[in-house]
């Protein structure tokens, strides 16, 4: 069954498209395409809880509706793909809030996937947090599923960390785990676009001009987050700007620094939540856009105990997982198939995860 994923993260830099094939599974193609500017800016605003109306808010669900519907039909006219020729399409959404902790709890992504299946002419698989969130778990993460079916071997321990706009952490053991670790790409980027106007830290070149201050560090890591046990989820939510501020208010540090120092917090943070896994993993597989930063990868590698490569390494790049993820379980949604996650989310049963939306 062949089936398209789409996904935009908490990094909020454009969106990723995926086709797979899940028998077996393998990916086909992929292409990424940049959010407009102004789309991303909008988009960036109202995560950081900028006020809208309820009508500014609905025009731009539309908007990142048509953005999905642009890139998704792009992609099939590059591929030369036929609506008939696909089974559905997974559409995360652009999340823009995620309350795992409130009661009811919520996750909420724009992206209009009714007007998604009606552009594209093919049955739109979306909701898939919310779902989860409905039979009693956090709602995140949903990759760690996937991780398994990916790279699960035999009598090995392994685990996975995705580090996107929130890093996260699967271990692939006698028992599936996963959970959010803390932020990864999401304040790094920010703190860089503030002080530099730059989108992100080239290969971390200008946090390795700041000195790590181990204050700041300890500060952060004191949060009551990272003690947390798991299942446990985050986002920009909590782990923002303001939260940074609040860390380092006392201290006289150079924006560099604070650089440096973040991204520090992101190789502790992920030393922190391994050291709890018993086994041991004996190889850690990094994904997601941080595996592009030389110095996150360099000290990842310097610190931690086991074996620590990128995706690229197991013949899957690792831009692509994610959009994987959305076409992989828009694939189990049409064959009824449900996904047990209990011991990543916390939800009480497997099921089959999403709502579809007819063409």
């Amino acid at each position: 069954m062949k089936t398209i994923g789409v996904m935009s993260g908490t990094s909020v830099d454009g969106i990723d498209v995926a086709l797979i094939d899940d028998d077996p599974l393998r990916l086909l193609a992929s292409d990424y395409m940049a959010f407009d500017p102004s789309l991303r800016s909008k988009l960036l605003a109202l995560i950081q809880n900028k006020a809208l109306t309820a009508m500014e808010m609905a025009r731009l669900d539309a908007d990142l509706g048509q953005a999905y519907s642009h890139a998704i039909l792009a992609f099939m006219d590059k591929h030369q793909l036929s609506p008939r020729s696909i089974q559905a399409i997974g559409l995360h959404g652009q999340t823009i809030a995620h309350l795992p902790d409130n009661t009811p709890s919520n996750s909420w992504q724009l992206g209009h996937p009714a007007w998604v299946a009606a552009q594209t002419g093919i049955a739109v698989i979306s909701d898939f947090r919310r779902t989860d969130m409905a039979h009693g778990g956090q709602g995140a993460p949903l990759a760690p599923a996937l991780h398994e079916a990916l790279f699960k071997k035999q009598g090995q321990s392994i685990a996975v960390l995705n580090l996107g706009g929130i890093a996260n952490l699967t271990i692939i053991n006698q028992q599936l785990i996963g959970f959010d670790v803390g932020p990864a790409n999401c304040l790094l980027d920010e703190w860089c676009y503030l002080h530099t106007g730059n989108d992100y830290d080239h290969n971390g070149e200008w946090a390795k001009s700041g000195q790590l201050s181990s204050q700041l560090l300890t500060a952060m890591l004191a949060d009551p987050y990272f003690q947390q046990a798991p299942p446990k989820s985050t986002g920009r939510e909590y782990f923002n700007q303001q939260w940074l501020n609040k860390q380092r208010r006392d201290l006289s540090l150079s924006a560099a620094d604070v650089q440096a120092t973040l991204a520090a917090l992101v190789v502790a943070s992920v030393d922190q939540a391994l050291s709890h896994s018993k086994p041991a993993p004996e190889q850690l597989i990094v994904v997601g856009g941080g595996v592009h930063n030389r110095l996150l990868m360099e000290c990842l590698k310097k610190t931690l105990d086991c074996q620590v490569i990128s995706s690229v390494e197991k013949g899957l790049s690792p831009d692509d997982i994610e959009a994987m993820l959305m076409a992989w379980l828009a694939a189990r949604h049409c064959r009824g198939q449900k996904t047990d996650l209990q011991s990543v989310t916390g939800c009480r049963q497997a099921h089959v995860y999403g709502i579809r939306y007819d063409a």
